[in-house]
């Protein structure tokens, strides 16, 4: 009897270090979701715009995309850091173009936690010419624009659907913290000092990213 407890012993160790280290590098983000939605109080007053919260939250799958720059990403570039991502169909045009300039105020408007954020675009706008995406690309210098063409990953933009809508149509902006997991959303028409606020407050409370 005591052969086998100790033979368990050594299984047992394993997967508790295991969970340690999954609460270790969970918590922080946990945290960060507790502060600002179980004590409300810590929202100033009237700004209905914040972000939806997602629930449960949504790891998101395998993937590689190509961007504008011609670099490949996948999955791993959704690690270690808080992403906006915005889906786009078509022309970017005039809203497109806006909310690519919020993303990128927000971003700018965290401070010294400018380099925990990043922005990717996900476009379907193959058939959009070279001289709109040269243009993009000029105007929105660190943006992150990758190519969603029909073939994409079905699973990828599957992660996105909220209310039965097609992500690309929608025109919100999603927040992936930066575990990968889907965390939240915004409508198109939210202003973008909901988003500062947001992240001002997941930044302080989160370690992570």
């Amino acid at each position: 009897m005591e052969t086998v407890k100790d033979a368990r012993a050594p299984r047992i160790r394993s997967r508790l270090s295991l969970l340690l280290l999954l609460a270790m590098f969970g918590a922080p983000v946990v945290l960060a979701w507790l502060a600002f939605y179980v004590f409300p109080e810590w929202r100033p007053a009237g700004t209905s715009n914040h972000g939806q919260l997602i629930t449960p939250i949504r790891p998101l799958p395998a993937f590689q995309i190509e961007t504008l720059s011609g670099d490949r990403i996948d999955e791993t570039y959704l690690r270690g850091k808080w992403t906006l991502v915005y889906l786009v169909q078509g022309a970017c045009a005039e809203q497109c173009v806006r909310q690519l300039y919020n993303l990128r105020q927000v971003r700018l408007a965290q401070g010294k936690n400018i380099d925990r954020v990043q922005r990717l675009m996900l476009w379907d706008g193959v058939d959009v010419g070279p001289e709109k995406r040269a243009e993009l690309l000029e105007h929105f210098p660190g943006q992150v624009i990758a190519l969603m063409p029909g073939q994409a990953p079905a699973a990828l933009v599957e992660t996105f659907v909220l209310d039965d809508q097609d992500p690309m149509r929608a025109g919100r902006v999603y927040l992936i913290d930066p575990l990968g997991n889907l965390m939240m959303n915004y409508q198109p028409g939210d202003e973008p000092r909901g988003m500062i606020k947001d992240l001002e407050r997941l930044l302080k409370y989160s370690g992570l990213g």
